[in-house]
């Protein structure tokens, strides 16, 4: 199974001539349009998001208020390799929406070396801004499940899926903040963590 860091619509399309079956990231250099999109779809490729990659940063690896990169270098200079003025948060977010809508099954990813939970509320604070709630639950579960080839174990709760879950203290369908505060998982059928 291969997976390809597509950084551009180019090399986007080129793993799909090339027969790749997962995109670990959504593109950040250049507009990826709807009918390249609907060729990712039409190939069965699935997608992971890491949309946060040109977000800048806020109290990850300092409380000064200054926007960084995902490696507390300032942003947007530091961007890895980056077109300037942070222009990979736009192409990221639109061309997240752009797959979506054309029907690529999009999964939740990140591209963090810093505390998990921090990287999980940057990556989710940035799909906000392009998803519904309803998408990103589906994105979270089902979807991710399906890049990981594990659709019939895990991503939905069914009668025989693996017993893992997350009671979430609120309901994510009221906001991606939810997601952050766990109180009870469950893995293997056995309660693991429990804040209740």
């Amino acid at each position: 199974m291969g997976h390809v860091h597509a950084v551009s619509p180019p090399a986007m399309m080129a793993a799909v001539d090339a027969g790749v079956p997962l995109l670990v990231h959504t593109p950040h250099f250049g507009w990826l349009t709807l009918d390249e999109a609907k060729r990712v779809s039409a190939a069965g490729i699935k997608q992971l998001s890491t949309i946060g990659f040109g977000v800048p940063v806020f109290g990850v690896f300092a409380d000064d208020n200054k926007p960084r990169f995902r490696d507390g270098k300032p942003w947007p200079d530091n961007i890895l390799d980056g077109d300037g003025r942070g222009q990979e948060a736009g192409y990221k977010a639109v061309n997240a929406r752009t797959s979506w809508d054309a029907g690529v099954i999009y999964g939740y990813g990140t591209d963090t070396n810093y505390d998990p939970h921090a990287g999980l509320e940057h990556e989710l604070k940035s799909l906000n801004l392009m998803f519904s709630m309803q998408d990103i639950v589906k994105l979270m579960g089902p979807n991710t499940a399906s890049y990981i080839q594990m659709s019939d174990q895990l991503g939905t709760l069914e009668a025989g899926k693996l017993a893992d879950m997350v009671v979430l203290a609120g309901n994510p369908l009221e906001g991606y903040w939810n997601f952050l505060n766990a109180k009870v998982v469950v893995k293997g059928g056995v309660v693991v963590v429990d804040k209740r």
